[in-house]
């Protein structure tokens, strides 16, 4: 007997709490969670930090303004959830926060995870369209000619290349979802 997986997008229930989104910044899908979903489409300027630290600095030295998106270019796989103490201490309750890490399902605002290897060529400044209604999360820049013009080593400050381990989980995954078809 053949038993078959269905995969259901909950967005597709209107009391969920996540959506599937793709494009140019998550060609392969990431999942958004929190509120938020009343500002639709959000555009907002990139603020990028290495690490979830980073932003928590970034946000009490008041770098990051109203409207903007933070991007934690390389967090690891633990639950981010000191990052929000952060934002709503300095009132920033209007921003986008976009991460490869994982945040609980009752984040508030815009928060998106799972984003995927393109994350780490997102630079300060640039321009992060999240149109939900359309399922799509974009950005403004040729992210293939920045991942091709990167150096292949690439450091952040606490020695691990960024998203290594990530991307080698996710090529399991991939290939693990390809052999069940």
């Amino acid at each position: 007997m053949n038993a078959q997986t269905r995969i259901i997008d909950p967005a597709a229930f209107s009391s969920s709490n996540f959506v599937i989104l793709h494009g140019s910044l998550s060609p392969e899908g990431c999942v958004m969670t929190g509120g938020g979903f009343e500002r639709d489409p959000h555009e907002a300027r990139t603020r990028v930090f290495a690490m979830e630290s980073d932003a928590i600095a970034g946000i009490e030295q008041g770098r990051v303004a109203h409207g903007e998106a933070i991007v934690i270019a390389a967090a690891d796989d633990a639950e981010m959830s000191a990052i929000f103490a952060a934002i709503e201490t300095a009132g920033l309750r209007d921003i986008a926060l976009i991460s490869n890490g994982r945040f609980a399902p009752s984040s508030n605002g815009i928060v998106i995870g799972h984003v995927g290897k393109a994350i780490r060529y997102v630079q300060n400044f640039d321009t992060l369209t999240i149109d939900i209604k359309n399922r799509r999360i974009d950005i403004d820049a040729d992210i293939v000619a920045r991942r091709n013009d990167a150096p292949r080593e690439t450091k952040v400050k606490n020695g691990f290349a960024p998203m290594g381990k990530y991307a080698a989980l996710m090529a399991e995954a991939a290939a693990a979802e390809a052999s069940s078809y």
